[in-house]
């Protein structure tokens, strides 16, 4: 397939960008500057003018990502909320518009695309912010309840008079709180999954006591709820006790 001098396509999960030759390289030189011929598949695509419609050679640059995958508003080009990786281009576009099926936003002055990640982006990010499926009974108990986009979520009610949807929660919605209704599983009436409920991650703290074993390496023993029941514990070899905290 030929792609286009400043095209910016996917391979094997990988964005890389069609880019013409720099001229001032031999043929040997250049090919060591081409990301497919570094990862072995220096025929995936023809890079000599002599096999390409508009006489370029070409090489292929793998983009390097610019910071971590994060939502945007896209109000212009998509609409609503959109989840994207940002990444460097080599190839400027001259005013026009990036060849790219799947960006979002391109910013012409720090030459960053933004480009959107189809494939599931929901559950990256609920990975990201360690969320646990949404559980009724510990949602009942008080345990922290969120969106699956991570927004804070407060239930006022669980028995709203309607049969399909009897949860309403309060949700921060960027300079408002709006309350929406939902099913026994978390699921939103909007039909927007970023509003499905979630478990927030709760975080929890606690003493282990420090102790070397036979070999050597030093041990962490036992999880207690406070210092001094902790060192009351103590174990052979010990050699102190400390503070943890984790998200369960």
């Amino acid at each position: 397939m030929e792609r286009k001098v400043g095209e910016i396509f996917e391979y094997n999960g990988e964005w890389y960008q069609c880019v013409e030759q720099p001229k001032q390289y031999d043929c040997a030189t250049v090919c060591e500057l081409c990301s497919f011929n570094v990862i072995g598949n220096c025929d995936l695509d023809k890079c000599s003018g002599t096999y390409r419609s508009d006489s370029k050679s070409v090489i292929f640059k793998k983009l390097e990502k610019v910071g971590e995958p994060h939502f945007i508003y896209d109000k212009i080009f998509k609409g609503g909320k959109v989840y994207v990786q940002n990444f460097m281009v080599y190839e400027d576009f001259k005013n026009h518009k990036p060849i790219c099926d799947d960006y979002v936003l391109y910013d012409w002055h720090e030459k960053i695309i933004s480009i959107e990640i189809k494939q599931n982006k929901e559950d990256m990010e609920e990975k990201k912010l360690n969320l646990k499926e949404f559980d009724l009974e510990a949602a009942k108990a008080g345990k922290p309840v969120c969106t699956r986009d991570g927004r804070k979520a407060r239930i006022i009610c669980f028995d709203l008079n309607n049969k399909n949807f009897p949860i309403v929660a309060i949700i921060n919605c960027d300079t408002e709180e709006n309350a929406y209704q939902y099913d026994i599983d978390g699921v939103c009436d909007e039909h927007d999954n970023n509003l499905n409920l979630m478990m927030s991650p709760e975080k929890k703290e606690g003493w282990v006591n420090l102790c070397k074993n036979n070999y050597g390496d030093t041990l962490a023993v036992g999880v207690f709820p406070n210092r001094e029941e902790a060192v009351s514990n103590c174990p052979p070899s010990y050699l102190g006790t400390i503070k943890i905290e984790w998200e369960e």
